[in-house]
Parts: C-alpha cells; structure tokens; sequence
C-alpha cells in the first residue's frame, strides 16, 4: 500500500525511442541509457515492441525506434555508435516486412492512426526506403477518427484538444508546439502524461519544464527506458485495489488511496487515469464508483454522473473515440448495478452491447488489453455474483443484473475449458496476469451455479504462487497504450488476488485467518 500510486508502467519501445533523442547542447545524448535499452531489446526479426507479437504494436514501435536511430546515424561518428547501423538496417527491413502483415490480430496501439502516417512520412523525408504503397489502409483510418472527434466537438461551448491527440503530440507538427506549451502542460510538465510527447515539445521549444519531467523519469527508471504512461495514479490504485477487495484482501491502508479516489469524484465529477490528465473519463470514473462500498459510502448517489458517456447503443469512454471498449461498458455495468430497479434502460443498453460483442467460443476482446481474458474476466464481474439483483426489477433487468438464465455458461466452458496443463491460461504457453484474470473470472460466476473447479483452482494456484514475489520482469506486456505496457501494481494485485482465492482453504495457517 505504501507505494500504491507510484509504481507505474514497465518501459516500452515506443516511448523510450523518442525519448532516446533528446540531446544535449554538445550533441551527446542527455539519456544514454535509453539509446542502450533500444540496443538491447531489438527482436532477433529487427523489430521492436512487446515480447508477445502484436503486428500493429510491431509496427509502431519499430518506426519510433528507427526513426530514433536515424537521428544518430545522420550526426554521430563511429565509435559508440557503430551499432547503430546493423540495428537501423534490421529495423527498416523488419517494416518492409509488415506492409501487409499489420492488419493480422484485432488490437492496435493508441493512436495508430495518426502515428503511422506521421512517422512514415518522417522516415520517407530522411532518405528511409519504405514500400511506397506501406499501410494504405491507415489513411482512411486517420480520417475517420477526425471525423468523428469533429463530431463529438461539434456545438461544443468550450472545445478542447481531444484526448487522442494529447496523448500522441508527438506526431504533430513543430508549429503545434509554438506558444502552446501552457496549454498542452500538466502542472507536472508533461504533455498528456505521455514521455513522447513530452520530449516531442521540448526539442520543438526547449521548454524547461518538458525537460525537467523527462529528467524525472530517467531518474527513476529501473532499467533506463520510459514508460507508457506517466503518472497514472489514479488507474493504478483503483485497479489494483479493486482486485484486492474482490478476494477480500482489502488491507486498512488501502483507505487513504480510496478516500483520494472519492474525493476527486466528489470535486470534479470524474475520475481521469491520473490528476495530470485533464479529460472527463468514463473508465475510471466508474471504476472508482464500484470502490465506494469500501468506505461506506453510497454509490448509487453518484450513477448520474455515468450518463455523460451515454451513446445510442453503448457507452463511451472518451468522446469520438473509435471502436467502443468492452470493459468499460462492463464497468458500468456493475457501477449501475449498485441501483437495482433502477437505470433499467442503461443497463439493458449495455447488456445488449455486451452479448452482442461476445465471440462465438463466449469469450470477449477488448480495446485496452490484449488478452481476452481481462475483457471477458470484467464481464463476468458485471453479469456474475458481485452485481447480482435478484429479486429486483423486471426478468430483463435481472438477466442484465444477475448473470443467471444460463447466460454465461458458455464462457464458463470456455473458461474451463482453455486452461493449460501448467495450469495456467494464455499467450505463449501461458501467462500469470491471464491466469488471474481468468481465475478471477470464475471465481464471479461460481454464485451463478458455475462453479470452480477444485483440480482447476489447485493447478492455478500452484502456478502463481511462484509470481507472489515477482518483479516487473516476469509481466508480458499485454495493456494496448501507444505500444504494449504492464502496468506492474495493476498485475501483481490480481495475481495477488487469484492466488488467494485459489489457496488451499484447509491446510494453510492463513488460508484460515491466522
């Protein structure tokens, strides 16, 4: 609990690449330890990215890292650097690679579709050999996104920067930077809490502050490389502890984290991933409403401030965004499931968005993850035991509160039934953080007559106990930001969480309280 808050985001590819380049007055770079880290975390393929392969997050990455590389090629003599041009050779014939190939898998980074034409046409001005008809297909997606954040802004009294181009500043033009730093600035310094961003507007202005953030994260990274996100304290402690309380591990010091949570709600009527982020949110806003029990408070007194996420078919977690989220729907789901009888055409709403995006095999994905176990674990949370309404409201409202008529069986199969023999779930022979999800899943639908396995919940227990005591390290990178990222305290509360519920209940001191 005494680090809740700060322990952040692993280092990405992404990030790290555009912070590799800001220099020095006398040239050197000011971060040598990020222009090392690109060094040694390149793909045997010449890729950059997370160590389970995204082909969009691939992409992303490895044209922020070549990009970077470029910038060394250009001005600095052999020496030091004479790696740098085996590794900029790879990368380039890696994106060559994946003209077609990026389209393979349903996720795509934050902002691909301003990064990936932006950063095209930046290596396309440095003499960088790119196919001429590479990501076609991008184009129209940049456009449609514009269109649709000019709707959302349209009528607006106070229009603002949308959060998506916040996020990603450093794809825009130098221009956009001159005389707006007071604007695009978090009172930290940053630009949308993002280091690529943020190290995008100091070389276009030398803007002190930028550089002073910047600073800050090189000082306290671990491995010398910049992190998705940065701060992002408000998901990770809302997350995190919501992970705890539902295997009732909720310790006393999580109260003061609950009490901040409460009390930005309170003052601004939302809750945003970080206070440096100025953009109303649906997510986390809803997130913090379903952590109100805790403190005792009642959170169906605060429902009305979900409605301004309020869509035709769904709800929204930024405005113009493109593709609705599954867990966020999730999320208010169970927030307005602290209602019963009330908010019935909300939730029939969301229930209807939800069945109709789950997969055949009763699985869901999500935008924000790319493992279908955190969507279909957030699901589960919001149609299971933890928001059931028996009793209340008509048949449709409780299949939409209840999870029962049989609703999720088939996810309960599907579940069960893609468990490895390590005992363990997900990518690349199996992952701790899908694990828990997955446990944490089953272990909401086991009031709804779905129950949990004994021989299942043994095996997943004996694979997560070993990760109780893990590092950072030992996290595939499975959260969508503008690359692949683990947010660690968020990851190690649910494997926290799982294992616990899947402990012996008997034959442990205390598995019986002591």
């Amino acid at each position: 609990m005494a680090g809740l808050g700060d322990a952040g985001t692993c280092s990405d590819s992404y990030n790290t690449a555009f912070v590799s380049r800001v220099r020095d007055p006398d040239g050197s770079p000011r971060y040598p330890r990020a222009l090392q880290w690109l060094r040694e975390r390149q793909h045997p393929d010449g890729s950059w990215g997370g160590r389970i392969a995204l082909p969009a997050d691939r992409l992303t990455s490895t044209l922020a890292a070549v990009r970077a590389l470029v910038d060394y090629a250009e001005t600095t003599p052999p020496g030091p650097y004479d790696w740098v041009a085996g590794a900029l050779r790879r990368g380039t014939d890696h994106l060559k690679s994946l003209a077609r190939e990026w389209r393979a898998g349903p996720h795509e980074p934050i902002g691909f579709e301003f990064v990936v034409p932006e950063l095209t046409r930046r290596l396309r001005a440095h003499g960088v050999d790119l196919p001429p008809q590479a990501w076609p297909d991008i184009h129209a997606l940049r456009r449609d996104k514009l269109a649709r954040m000019a709707a959302a802004s349209a009528g607006s009294p106070s229009p603002s920067l949308s959060p998506s181009l916040r996020y990603c500043m450093e794809v825009a033009p130098d221009e956009a930077f001159v005389g707006a730093a007071p604007t695009l600035q978090s009172p930290g310094g940053s630009v949308g809490c993002s280091p690529a961003a943020t190290a995008a507007l100091w070389q276009s202005t030398g803007d002190a502050r930028a550089l002073a953030y910047l600073d800050h994260l090189a000082h306290r990274s671990r491995d010398g490389g910049a992190p998705e996100v940065h701060p992002v304290e408000a998901f990770e402690t809302g997350w995190s502890l919501y992970h705890l309380g539902r295997a009732g591990l909720l310790p006393p010091g999580g109260a003061q984290h609950l009490d901040a949570l409460a009390g930005e709600l309170d003052r601004r009527g939302w809750v945003g991933f970080s206070r440096e982020f100025p953009a109303p949110e649906a997510d986390t806003t809803a997130m913090t409403i379903n952590l109100l029990s805790h403190l005792g408070v009642d959170a169906a007194s605060r429902l009305g401030l979900l409605l301004r996420y309020e869509a035709d078919d769904h709800f929204f977690h930024y405005p113009g965004e493109r593709g609705a989220s599954v867990s966020v729907n999730a999320r208010l789901l169970e927030a307005f499931n602290h209602a019963p009888g009330t908010y019935g055409p909300q939730r029939r709403k969301i229930v209807r968005f939800l069945l109709e995006s789950r997969a055949a095999d009763g699985s869901w994905l999500d935008k924000w993850h790319m493992s279908p176990y955190y969507a279909t674990a957030h699901v589960c949370f919001a149609l299971g035991r933890s928001a059931s309404a028996e009793g209340h409201g008509s048949h449709e409202d409780r299949v939409g509160c209840g999870g029962h008529e049989g609703l999720l069986t088939r996810t309960h199969e599907w579940l069960l039934d893609t468990q490895h023999p390590n005992g363990s779930w997900g990518a690349g022979g199996g992952q701790p953080e899908e694990t828990a999800y997955a446990i944490l899943a089953l272990d909401a639908l086991a009031g709804s007559d779905l129950p949990l396995p004994a021989r299942t919940s043994h095996l997943a227990h004996r694979y997560l106990v070993p990760y109780l005591d893990a590092g950072p390290d030992a996290f595939a990178e499975l959260w969508l930001g503008k690359s692949l990222y683990t947010p660690t305290a968020v990851v190690q509360s649910a494997v926290i969480a799982a294992a616990h519920l899947t402990r012996p209940r008997l034959t442990t001191p205390w598995a019986r309280g002591d």
